[in-house]
């Protein structure tokens, strides 16, 4: 199986002014597989979010490496991670927060073919067809950030993610801030784009129930460290760390 992402002995440590440095990731490794989607659990404060920034490099890596398709990316400069993270890219937590609010979504989906020198013409087809693959009529593309619901612009956040073709989404509590029924429909838009687009995923999540219906492997994350790994069935069923115990029971 053809490793795309490799991470060894992923370290962020944050400096505190007059206390002691704050280790929010400690000394995390794993892998992931194409067309696998790698869950990534804990409660919060586990240092999920801190991960998923170090992978996509919003944040810098204290220590440790970082691979894509076997090529060290820990130290790449911003212009040569240009072309790593076209096949690298992330949903947030809030889609609203993602989007220009001056701009419509067509805006901020388009925004990266823009850059890459597709004609306004194009660009606009482009959109529209990203729209209706995430479940959106093409006249979203017309519509402000604050003129759609939660659902309907986590979707459009999506179209934005796959507009540069990318081999993996991480996701990052894509889903947590919408109601239960929404929050459905968003993971079976996720689950069909994995078979038609072939895409992996690393699904940052605090719901286990979520996790155990998406994922194919999980790492449960606490205070920063890797606690249990294994497949949904063996965490949810048979956890062997207390703290993955408790987890299991919030839910379950």
């Amino acid at each position: 199986m053809n490793t795309l992402l490799e991470a060894e002995h992923l370290t962020k440590v944050f400096a505190q002014r007059g206390k002691e440095p704050f280790k929010a990731v400690d000394d995390v490794s794993f892998s992931l597989q194409a067309g696998e989607t790698l869950g990534i659990v804990g409660e919060s404060g586990s240092g999920k979010s801190t991960l998923a920034k170090m992978i996509t490099r919003l944040t810098d890596i204290t220590d440790g490496t970082l691979k894509f398709q076997g090529k060290d990316i820990t130290k790449l400069k911003q212009s040569q991670l240009r072309d790593v993270y076209g096949n690298i890219q992330m949903v947030f937590q809030m889609p609203m927060e993602s989007f220009d609010p001056r701009c419509t979504l067509g805006d901020g989906i388009g925004e990266s073919l823009r850059n890459m020198g597709i004609s306004r013409d194009e660009t606009r087809k482009r959109v529209e067809n990203l729209l209706e693959k995430c479940g959106l009529d093409k006249e979203y593309a017309d519509r402000y950030p604050h003129q759609v619901s939660g659902g309907q612009c986590q979707r459009a956040a999506i179209a934005r993610a796959l507009a540069v073709n990318p081999e993996i989404l991480i996701c990052d509590e894509a889903t947590s801030a919408l109601d239960v029924t929404v929050q459905k429909q968003i993971l079976e838009l996720l689950k069909e784009l994995k078979e038609k687009e072939e895409l992996s995923f690393l699904f940052i999540c605090h719901d286990l129930a979520l996790v155990q219906e998406f994922c194919d492997r999980v790492l449960v994350l606490y205070q920063g460290k890797v606690v249990e790994c294994g497949t949904p069935d063996e965490i949810i069923n048979h956890p062997k760390m207390d703290y993955t115990k408790k987890l299991v029971e919030s839910v379950f």
